[in-house]
C-alpha cells in the first residue's frame, strides 16, 4: 500500500483490498447464508471503532447489508431517546442463560426450511428406522434425550424421528464407564432430511454447552464439510445463537472462523484438506456429505489426531457417492461387516437406502431413502424430480444409492432372492480377492450342496497376516478344502499351503462369468444373506473383451471384491477335485 496516501484513502485502500479477498470465492452471505455476498460487511460499525481488517468483515449480501444498516440506525434512535439498547439486552442475557431455555428460535432456511414439530398437516410416509444398521450393545444409554432437549430449548425445533434414533446410535455409550461404544459413527441417508441443521448443529451445541463440565476438561471440536461452503454455512446458523445465549466469543474470519465458549472450549471450522487436523487434538469431529471428502482428510488429517483424548467421537454423515469417493466406500464397507458380524467394531453404521429388490424408481424405494418424507420433502417433489434427464444424479441424491449401471451382470433382486437359512457346511472352494487397493482381502468360499453351490463370505482381512491366520482356521475346520489366489497373493502363501491351491485371475473371470450367472439365473445357488457379498454381488457391471465378458472393478460402481471371488469359488466348486497325479504306464509286449 502506498505510504504517501492520507489516512482516509489508506482506510479505503485496505478496504478495497480485504473486500476483494473476502468476496473472491464467492461465499455465501454471512448473515441469511441463502443469498450470494456480494457486499464486505463490518462487523463492529466504523462508527462504533470499527476497522478494516478481515477479522472485522464478513461477506454479505446487499439486502442483509441494508438491513444491518437501517438496524443501527434505529438502535441509535433508541439511544438517543433513552431507551434500553440491544447492547444492554445482551449483556443482561449474557448473566442469564437459562432464561433462553425456554425461549425458541427457527433456523435460517438455508439449511433444510422445514422441521418436525408433529404437525398433523404432512402425513410422516418415510421410514424412520435405517435398512442397514450395527446395534448397539443391549443395556447401553445414549445422550439423545439431552441432544433433544437442546435442540428444542435453544435451537427450537424438535429432532425428527429419523434424527433422534441416529443420534441416539452415534452416542451409545457403557452405562458404567460412560464411554461412547463406538469412536466411529457414519450415517448415509438421501439429501434434504435434516443431516446439517438436525443432527450435526444439535450435536456440536450440545457437546460444546455441556462436556466440558461433564468432563472436567474443555472441549475441542472440528467441523469439515465436502465444500467449505456448507460448513461455514452451519457456523453461521449455530455461532450467533451460542453467543448470544452462552456469551461465546466468535471469530468470523472467512476460512478459519472460530468460537470459544466460556469454559475454554473451542469450535474449529475447516475446509477438508488433510491438514485440517494437524495442531489440534479434537474431541468430537463432525465430516459432511462424506463422499466427497479424501481419505487423506478423513485418515490422515482428522483421525490420528483423537489418539490422545479418552473419549472421542468423529461424526460423519453423506448421501451416496462414486468411484471416487474413497474414503466414503472404505468406512461403508467396514459398517457392512460390522452388521454382517453382529459385533460392535467400534463403529456405529446405519444407511437408509432401499432393498436391492425393490424398483429405484418407485415411491416405495424413496421411502427407505428419505426417512423424512413428508416433513421435509414430499413424495411429489421426488416424483418430478425422477423425471429429469440425469437418472444417476437422481438415484445418488434422492435414492441414496450408488451411480447405477445399465450393464449390471443381474437383474435387480435376483441375487436377494436365492436367501437361504441353511448354514454353510464345512469344505468346498476358497477363492481369495484383495480390493484394488490391496487394503482388504475377502474369501468367498463355495460348496456343492446336491445340485447347488452354497456361498458365504468366510473371511474378510485387513493384513496378509490376519487373512492366512483366518485361512488355516477354515483349513483345521475342513482339511480338504482348496485354494483359489489371485497372482498378487501367491509370493506370500505359507509353504503350508503350496498344494492346495490355483491361480484365477482375469482370464478365469471371462471364461466363466457367464456361467455363473446362467446359476444364479437358473435358480442353483444359494446364499446366507449376507450383506457384503449381496451389495457387492448386486452392484456389478460387465465389461465385453474379446466376445466373453467378465466383472469389472473399474466400470463397477462401488468395490465388487467378494463377487469376483464368488465366481472363482462357484466355478471351481463345481469340478470334481483332483485326487492325484495321473500315472503313465508303458506295456512291453
Amino acid at each position: 500500500m502506498p505510504t504517501n496516501l492520507n489516512t482516509t484513502q489508506r482506510r479505503k485502500a485496505e478496504f478495497q483490498h480485504n473486500r476483494t479477498k473476502l468476496l473472491a470465492d464467492n461465499p455465501p452471505c454471512h448473515w441469511c447464508g441463502i443469498n450470494i455476498a456480494t457486499e464486505a460487511d463490518h462487523v463492529t460499525p466504523t462508527i462504533d471503532g470499527g476497522n478494516n481488517t478481515l477479522e472485522n468483515l464478513v461477506p454479505s449480501c446487499k439486502p442483509c447489508n441494508a438491513r444491518r444498516g437501517q438496524a443501527t440506525k434505529t438502535q441509535r434512535q433508541r439511544e438517543h431517546n433513552g431507551t434500553q439498547t440491544l447492547t444492554q439486552q445482551g449483556k443482561e442475557t449474557r448473566n442469564h442463560p437459562q432464561r433462553f431455555l425456554s425461549e425458541t428460535r427457527k433456523p435460517p432456511q438455508v439449511l433444510n426450511p422445514i422441521f418436525y414439530k408433529g404437525s398433523p398437516e404432512l402425513a410422516v410416509t418415510g421410514r424412520h428406522l435405517p435398512r442397514l444398521e450395527t446395534v448397539p450393545a443391549i443395556g447401553s444409554v445414549s445422550a439423545v434425550d439431552e441432544i433433544g432437549d437442546f435442540a428444542s430449548k435453544v435451537l427450537g425445533f424438535e429432532l425428527m424421528p429419523w434424527q433422534r434414533h441416529v443420534l441416539a446410535g452415534m452416542t451409545s455409550s457403557d452405562p458404567v464407564t460412560g464411554k461412547w461404544l463406538a469412536r466411529v459413527a457414519y450415517c448415509s441417508v438421501a439429501r434434504q432430511q435434516g443431516k446439517t441443521t438436525g443432527c450435526i448443529a444439535p450435536l456440536v451445541g450440545w457437546w460444546l454447552t455441556t462436556q466440558a463440565r461433564a468432563r472436567g476438561q474443555k472441549q475441542t471440536v472440528i467441523s469439515v464439510a465436502h465444500k467449505l461452503d456448507l460448513a461455514t454455512a452451519m457456523f453461521n446458523y449455530l455461532a450467533p445463537i451460542l453467543a448470544e445465549k452462552f456469551g461465546a466469543k466468535v471469530s468470523w474470519s472467512y476460512g478459519r472462523m472460530s468460537l470459544t465458549m466460556p469454559c475454554g472450549s473451542i469450535w474449529h471450522v475447516r475446509a477438508a484438506t488433510p491438514q485440517a487436523g494437524h495442531g489440534y487434538t479434537p474431541d468430537l469431529i463432525t465430516v459432511d456429505e462424506l463422499w466427497s471428502v479424501s481419505s487423506e482428510a478423513v485418515d490422515d488429517g482428522l483421525r490420528p489426531g483423537q489418539r490422545t483424548r479418552t473419549n472421542p467421537l468423529m461424526a460423519m454423515f453423506s448421501t451416496a457417492g462414486t468411484l471416487e469417493s474413497k474414503a466414503m466406500l472404505r468406512w461403508r464397507e467396514q459398517g457392512l461387516r460390522a452388521v454382517d458380524s453382529g459385533e460392535q467394531r467400534g463403529l456405529y453404521f446405519a444407511e437408509y437406502s432401499p432393498p436391492p429388490t425393490l424398483d429405484p424408481m418407485t415411491p416405495e424405494a424413496w421411502a427407505y431413502a428419505n426417512p423424512a418424507m413428508g416433513i421435509t420433502i414430499t413424495e411429489e417433489v421426488l416424483e418430478a424430480e425422477s423425471q429429469a434427464p440425469n437418472r444417476a444424479a437422481f438415484l445418488r441424491a434422492s435414492v441414496n444409492l450408488f451411480t447405477a449401471s445399465s450393464n449390471g451382470w443381474l437383474e435387480p433382486g435376483v441375487f436377494e432372492l436365492l436367501t437361504t437359512t441353511d448354514p454353510p457346511p464345512p469344505g468346498g472352494v476358497l477363492a481369495i480377492e484383495s480390493s484394488t487397493d490391496e487394503n482388504t482381502f475377502i474369501g468367498v468360499r463355495a460348496v456343492m450342496v446336491g445340485k447347488k453351490a452354497h456361498v458365504t463370505v468366510a473371511i474378510v482381512a485387513d493384513t496378509l497376516a490376519e487373512l492366512w491366520r483366518l485361512v488355516e482356521a477354515e483349513i483345521v475346520l475342513a482339511p480338504t478344502l482348496r485354494l483359489a489366489i489371485v497372482p498378487s497373493l501367491e509370493i506370500h502363501l505359507p509353504p503350508a499351503m503350496e498344494r492346495r491351491y490355483v491361480i484365477v485371475g482375469y482370464k478365469e473371470l471371462l471364461r466363466w462369468t457367464t456361467v455363473v450367472r446362467a446359476i444364479i439365473n437358473e435358480g442353483r445357488l444359494q446364499h446366507n444373506g449376507q450383506h457384503l457379498l449381496s451389495e457387492h454381488v448386486e452392484r456389478a457391471t460387465l465389461i465385453k473383451h474379446q466376445g466373453a465378458i467378465a466383472l469389472s472393478s473399474t466400470r463397477s460402481p462401488g468395490p465388487i471384491t467378494a463377487a469376483r471371488a464368488m465366481v472363482w469359488a462357484v466355478a471351481l466348486a463345481g469340478k470334481p477335485a483332483a485326487v492325484g497325479k495321473p500315472m503313465i504306464v508303458a506295456a512291453s509286449r
